[in-house]
């Protein structure tokens, strides 16, 4: 292993309480009906991609792409802050108690952390900045322009995460990660230790038998 103490955290569900991305574009559309009106209208052409992995994804970039279109870059970073704002005035916390302590735990001993997440990267770091923590190292998603729209650039997922991180001085092996996602497998089995947040049973199976080994779980979510 390196000499580094290096420990990654995912975002979604490991630091926070929903999925950021998700919850922020589909704002986007319900804020304008006539966007979500044509993604319902698109459902039948849809849902057959939805069922067949090699084409799931291409129904989340239809309604991204939907919610972004006809907006700029300075416009929708605008809309990320704003979002920010909003979710932090409302009575629900975004982030987990728990897994921000642990992370703040982490930086007071001096290990070097790196946040690395599928969200969108203006998105994740409006978050963090009102939660105090906009000093943390982040890499994340990033968007390009697609026909008066934005679709995905590089998504911080899986097997992306690994070359994501290495352009950013962060490469393998990680003494420490924390995810709640079976996705985060290859950042897994480049870790040192791992932990996995308050997991579901089929993801909790999944891991233990790719890793042939009994999971450290941290119930963040079950707090």
């Amino acid at each position: 292993m390196s000499d580094r103490t290096v420990v990654v955290f995912d975002f979604d569900l490991t630091l926070t309480r929903w999925e950021t991305a998700s919850r922020f574009f589909n704002g986007l559309l319900r804020r304008q009906p006539w966007r979500l009106a044509v993604v319902v209208l698109a459902l039948p052409v849809l849902v057959p991609l939805w069922v067949v992995p090699q084409t799931q994804r291409r129904p989340v970039r239809f309604a991204v792409w939907m919610a972004t279109f006809g907006r700029s870059r300075q416009a929708l970073a605008a809309l990320a802050v704003a979002h920010a704002d909003a979710v932090f005035a409302g009575s629900d916390p975004v982030f987990l108690v728990q897994g921000v302590e642990r992370l703040r735990q982490h930086l007071a001993q001096g290990d070097e952390v790196v946040i690395a997440t599928g969200c969108w990267e203006p998105l994740a770091r409006a978050l963090l900045e009102r939660e105090g923590l906009q000093h943390v190292p982040l890499v994340a998603s990033t968007l390009r322009p697609f026909l008066g729209g934005w679709i995905s650039e590089r998504h911080c997922l899986g097997e992306n995460k690994i070359p994501m991180l290495t352009e950013r001085g962060y490469p393998p092996p990680w003494r420490i990660a924390y995810t709640d996602h079976r996705a985060d497998l290859p950042l897994l089995r480049n870790s040192e230790q791992w932990y996995l947040v308050s997991p579901g049973e089929k993801c909790l199976r999944l891991i233990e038998q790719t890793m042939m080994t009994k999971a450290r779980i941290v119930p963040w979510r079950n707090a």
